[in-house]
C-alpha cells in the first residue's frame, strides 16, 4: 500500500488556540470543548497539549476540585509534533502509541497548528485498510458496564480502576445508554448551568444516578457488520465508541483506539507480527524483553493444531505513579480474535501476567474449536 509512505498532506493540518502554562484551566475549559485541545506554551516554548482526555482523566475527575488558579500547564502533555517529512504510515502509528485526540504540527521549529485524529480515522477508511476484517475482530471484549441506578461516585472509581475513560450503561435487553469521561466533565464544569441541585452544598458526584448523565440511546453496531462500517459511523456521529451488539446483548466496544491499533498492526505486520507501544522513557530498555516474551508466546500459539497468529499487539504503560498496566490483542487467522489485560507493580510482572492470560484464552478458543468439530463430525455421521 505506496499511500501510506507518503508524506501528509497539509490539509490535514488544523488551526489552534495557543495558552501560556499559567492561563488557570477554568478560563481555558471552553476552548478545550470547542477546538477538542489547545497547545500549551512556557516562555513561548511548546510546552505541551491539553485536550478533553487530559481534563476528565485528572486525578480528582471533576473539574470543580480545579481551584480558580489551577494552570492549565499541570494538565499538558509534551507530544512528539508531526511534520512535513511524517508519512501517513507513521501518522497513524503516533496516533496509536500517544493515544492522543490531537498531536502537534511542526513548521521549522515552530507549532503551526494540529492534527485531529478524525483525519487519521479518514485515512484509513479512504485506503480501506481494514476492509477485509468485521467489528468482532477490531472490538474490545468484554464490555465494561454499570447500571443506570448506579451513582457518578461509581462511575468514576470503575473508570479509574480500569483505566478506560467510557461504560456502557447496561440494564435488561441492549444497553440503553453509554457514560463518558467527558460526560461527567462536561456535567460537573458548571454545576449551577447544568444542574440547578448543584446548588446546594451538600451536592456530591454519589447523589448523582447515571442515569441523569448518560447518553441514551447508545450507538451500537452489530458484531457481524464490516468494520468499515465503525468507522463511518463514528466519523458522522462524532463520537469514539460504539457498543457493539450480539442478538440485542452488549458483547464489546469498538472504539477509535481499537480502530488505530488495528490499523498501526497492518502497517507495522510488514517488518515483524508483533507489536509493541506505549513505552515511555523509563520502560523503553524493556522493549527487546518484551517483544521476545510475545514471539514465544506466538510460538507456543503456532503448535496448537488448527491455530494460527496473524499477530500480536501490546500496550504498556503507567498506570497512577508505581504500577502498570497492559492490553494486549492476538488475532487468530481463522479463529478471531483474543483479549487480554493486566496491571502489576513491574514491566516484568505485569507482561508475564499479560501473555499467560493470553495464552489461557487462547487454549480456551482451542477447545472450543475441538469441541464444535467433533459436535459437527457427530451430526453428519448420524445423518449419514
Amino acid at each position: 500500500m505506496q499511500a501510506l509512505f507518503e508524506a501528509l498532506p497539509k490539509e490535514f493540518v488544523s488551526g489552534t488556540s495557543f495558552v501560556d502554562y499559567k492561563t488557570p484551566v477554568t478560563e481555558v475549559l471552553e476552548n478545550i470543548r470547542r477546538l477538542g485541545a489547545v497547545v500549551v506554551l512556557k516562555d513561548r516554548q511548546y510546552y505541551g497539549i491539553v485536550d478533553d482526555r487530559s481534563v476528565s482523566r485528572s486525578r480528582s475527575l471533576q473539574p470543580l476540585k480545579f481551584s480558580k488558579s489551577f494552570p492549565i500547564g499541570k494538565l499538558a502533555r509534551k507530544l512528539p509534533p508531526l511534520g512535513p517529512e511524517t508519512s501517513l504510515s507513521k501518522l497513524i502509528a503516533d496516533f496509536h502509541e500517544s493515544s492522543a485526540k490531537v498531536l502537534p504540527y511542526m513548521q521549522g521549529s515552530k507549532i503551526t497548528g494540529i492534527v485531529r485524529r478524525s483525519v487519521v480515522l479518514s485515512t484509513i477508511l479512504s485506503l480501506h485498510m481494514l476492509s477485509k476484517l468485521r467489528v468482532a475482530d477490531v472490538m474490545s471484549a468484554p464490555v465494561i458496564s454499570i447500571a443506570p441506578g448506579a451513582n457518578l461516585a461509581q462511575a468514576i472509581s470503575a473508570m479509574s480502576k480500569s483505566n478506560i475513560a467510557r461504560l456502557a450503561v447496561v440494564d435488561k435487553g441492549p444497553a440503553p445508554g453509554i457514560l463518558t469521561a467527558q460526560d461527567i466533565t462536561d456535567n460537573l464544569t458548571k454545576p449551577e448551568e447544568r444542574m440547578p441541585e448543584k446548588k446546594n452544598r451538600s451536592f456530591s458526584p454519589a447523589n448523582i444516578q447515571v442515569s441523569s448523565v448518560m447518553r441514551s440511546p447508545a450507538y451500537t453496531i452489530s458484531h457481524d457488520r464490516p468494520a468499515e462500517d465503525a468507522i463511518k459511523r463514528l466519523l458522522e456521529k462524532h463520537i469514539s465508541s460504539l457498543i457493539v451488539t450480539k442478538a440485542d446483548k452488549a458483547v464489546g466496544m469498538v472504539t477509535v483506539s481499537d480502530i488505530l491499533e488495528n490499523a498501526a498492526a497492518l502497517t507495522a505486520r510488514t517488518r515483524s507480527n508483533v507489536i509493541v507501544s506505549g513505552l515511555d522513557e523509563y520502560t523503553k530498555d524493556y522493549e527487546q524483553q518484551i517483544r521476545n516474551e510475545a514471539e514465544r508466546l506466538v510460538s507456543r500459539i503456532d503448535r496448537f493444531q488448527g491455530l494460527q497468529a496473524d499477530y500480536v499487539s501490546l500496550n504498556i504503560k503507567r498506570h497512577r505513579e508505581r504500577n502498570y498496566e497492559a492490553h494486549a490483542r492476538l488475532a487468530l487467522k481463522q479463529k478471531g480474535t483474543v483479549f487480554a489485560h493486566a496491571y502489576g507493580y513491574s514491566v516484568e510482572s505485569v507482561v508475564s501476567a499479560l501473555i499467560e492470560s493470553i495464552y489461557d484464552r487462547v487454549k480456551e478458543r482451542k477447545e472450543e474449536f475441538i469441541s464444535s468439530k467433533r459436535s459437527a463430525e457427530r451430526y453428519y455421521g448420524e445423518k449419514e
